[in-house]
Order: C-alpha cells, then sequence, then structure tokens
C-alpha cells in the first residue's frame, strides 16, 4: 500500500481464492495501469506460487536483522508494559488520574506489540499478499487506532495536571471515561481508511494474472489531503497543546512560594480529612495559620517538589513519543509527493521498516521512565 492512512502496506501482491472474480479481458482502469506495470514488471515470474508467501528481494539478506530487532521490542515492550499495569493495581494507584492515563497508554501498548508490531513485521517482509482481504482494508485501521490513543492521552494527562494546578481542590474529570474515550474517537478518526483502499483482481483481466492482486491506497487528491490533515490534527497539534501546557505548568510550579503551595497543600490536607503530618524527631516545622488550615511549610515543599518529579517524567515520555514518530510520520507525508518505483522500492522497504521499528520504542521507555519515577519516590 502506497502512502495513504496505514504506514505498513508497501505495494504487494495479494492472493485470495474468495475475492478472485471471474476472467474479464476488458482493461483496468487507466489510473491502474501504471500500478500494475510496475507490479508485473517486478514481481512476476511463471515458476513462482503466489499461494506461498516470498520474502521481498530487497530484504532477504537482512531480514533475521529486523525479525530480532522486532521480536525484542515485542517482548519487551509486552513485558515492560505488563509490569507498569501489575504496578498499578498492585499499589491501588488507580486512584490517582494520571496513573489511570498511564494504564491506558500501557493497554496501547500492549495492542502494539502483540497485534500491530508482529502482523506489520510480517506484511513488509512478506512480497505477496496472504493475508486475505480482511486485512487488505482493516490492517491500516489496527496499526493506526493504538498510536491515536496514545496522543490523545498525552493530551488529556496535559489537560488534566494544568487543570488540577489550577484548581487543586476541584473535583477532577473521571480519567476512565476519558480514556474509554480515546478510543472511540481514535476508531472514528480511522473509519475512512478502508474508502480510500483499493484491491484489485489482476486475474480479472487475463487468467495468466491467476493468484496475482494489488492491495493500495487510492492516492487522489482528497485522500492526500486527508492524510495532511491526520498529520496536522494527530500529530502537530497535540504536540503543540502538550508543549503549551507544559511550558505554562513549569512556570506556575517554579514559584516555591506562591499561592499553588498552599493550594497544593490545603487540597491534599482537605482530602486527607486534615490528617496532620507526623515528623521524624529534629524536623523543623514552620506553621502559619491560614482560614481553613495549618500550613506548613516543609510539607507544602514536598507537595511542589513531587509536582515537578511528576512534570518532568511526564514530559519526558511524550518527548520520546514525539521524537521516535516522528520519522515514520514524516515519511509518509513524503510519499505523497514522492514517486516509487521498481527500481527504488528496495529502499522504500528497509527505511519503512527500520522507521516503523523506531515508532514503536516508546513501547519500552514509557514504562521505563515511569519505574524511575516511581523509584525516585
Amino acid at each position: 500500500m502506497e502512502g495513504g492512512g496505514g504506514w505498513a502496506l508497501p505495494l504487494r501482491l495479494y492472493d485470495d481464492e474468495e475475492d478472485r472474480g471471474g476472467v474479464d479481458d476488458e482493461m483496468p482502469p487507466d489510473k491502474w495501469l501504471e500500478v500494475m506495470i510496475h507490479v508485473i514488471n517486478g514481481q512476476r515470474n511463471d515458476s513462482r506460487d503466489y499461494s506461498r508467501p516470498h520474502l521481498r528481494p530487497s530484504v532477504a539478506r537482512i531480514y533475521p536483522a529486523f525479525v530480532a530487532l522486532y521480536a525484542l521490542l515485542v517482548l519487551g515492550g509486552a513485558s515492560a508494559n505488563i509490569a507498569l499495569v501489575f504496578s498499578v493495581f498492585r499499589d491501588r494507584l488507580y486512584k490517582d488520574q494520571t496513573c489511570v492515563y498511564l494504564v491506558n497508554l500501557a493497554l496501547a501498548d500492549l495492542v502494539k506489540c502483540l497485534f500491530v508490531l508482529p502482523i506489520s513485521l510480517t506484511v513488509l517482509l512478506v512480497q505477496n499478499w496472504v493475508f486475505g482481504s480482511f486485512l487488505c482494508y482493516f490492517l491500516p485501521m489496527i496499526q493506526d487506532i493504538p498510536s491515536h490513543v496514545t496522543m490523545q492521552t498525552f493530551v488529556l494527562i496535559a489537560l488534566d495536571r494544568h487543570r488540577f494546578l489550577q484548581e487543586p481542590a476541584k473535583p477532577r474529570v473521571p480519567a476512565f471515561v476519558c480514556a474509554t474515550g480515546t478510543w472511540l474517537m481514535a476508531i472514528c478518526i480511522v473509519l475512512p481508511y478502508p474508502i480510500y483502499t483499493t484491491y484489485i483482481d489482476m486475474e480479472r483481466y487475463h487468467p495468466m494474472f491467476a493468484g496475482v492482486g494489488i492491495c493500495m491506497v487510492n492516492l487522489a487528491d482528497d485522500m492526500q489531503e486527508y492524510v495532511r490533515g491526520l498529520f496536522i490534527a494527530m500529530y502537530v497539534l497535540p504536540l503543540a497543546v502538550n508543549a503549551y501546557l507544559y511550558v505554562k505548568m513549569s512556570r506556575e510550579l517554579e514559584d516555591q512560594d506562591g499561592p499553588l503551595a498552599f493550594t497544593l497543600y490545603e487540597a491534599r490536607t482537605q482530602r486527607n480529612n486534615h490528617t496532620p503530618y507526623h515528623y521524624r524527631e529534629g524536623e523543623s516545622q514552620f506553621r502559619f495559620r491560614s482560614p481553613t488550615v495549618n500550613f506548613d511549610l516543609y510539607e507544602a515543599e514536598l507537595d511542589m517538589r513531587r509536582e515537578k518529579r511528576t512534570q518532568k517524567y511526564l514530559i519526558a515520555m511524550v518527548t520520546v513519543f514525539a521524537i521516535c514518530l516522528c520519522p515514520l510520520t514524516v515519511l509518509r507525508i513524503a510519499k505523497l509527493a514522492l514517486n516509487e518505483t521498481y527500481e527504488n522500492s528496495g529502499h522504500f522497504d528497509i527505511t519503512f521498516t527500520l522507521f516503523v521499528w523506531i515508532a514503536f520504542l516508546p513501547t519500552i521507555t514509557t514504562p521505563v521512565l515511569y519505574a524511575s519515577w516511581r523509584m525516585s519516590r
């Protein structure tokens, strides 16, 4: 599949007995002739059985390296995210809004590791399509849904924390409801993908092409606009919102003696039913009487430090995610303007496979940053 919403379906042969139509000697639409000629010139081999998978020539020598890299990512990412979810429920951290969102990130990463990565690697390495018509139309949706969920979740984390720092005593929007909404929204975003996907059964046009088909994206003008719109709406805009909110929150957290320190302390003591803080012997105490609570400078300073530490690790998570996703996202946009031919398709194959692996690195880095955050306490 070239370009389009999905990112791991390069142009390739298709083998599906159920989708073969009868022999039809009419010529295919003009807009598909160039694609079909490209496939015939690069892939036709009278002795090849297209009912069995065949490696792409461009990766025939190096595919073990890709298999090893992807296997490490799948095993490491799945293990790390399962450990993250286990840690949250073991320590009952699900009462914290931010931890609920982190569980949502972990679930999205588990979907990537257990489903998206193995299928995508197979599609990228196999020359002919042997996965059935369903995946031809729906694999791009399966690939992008967890990534959209991750990006939306990072935005919700930033919005939730910004609202919390503005009004700490005010009830927060239930994170579980918002997390569920990210999955529903992601599904709605990818619903148009099958509309732009085309499957051509080449046996319809001549019996010599029995078993040969093409699964690709229709790069019409409206499709290109759709892809560019996704790039802005699901990458540029969310990162801009995150950057703005975190910069604003960082400035507020710099003021150790400002009103934020008092409001955070007051909100926490109210949640704890004004339970007094117990100091170890030798610790100094500085208390000031406010209309509502006893204000403890030492404890308020701990609140500010805790929020700064949380801020630091959340910024690191979204930054790593944005950097790792950037090469693949840019390549998807660039492919709209580049003409992929038989001569340069090998370079596209290797580059695409590598960029997909890089895009999935946050499945490991996010749980690692979470573990570092928890241990730093």
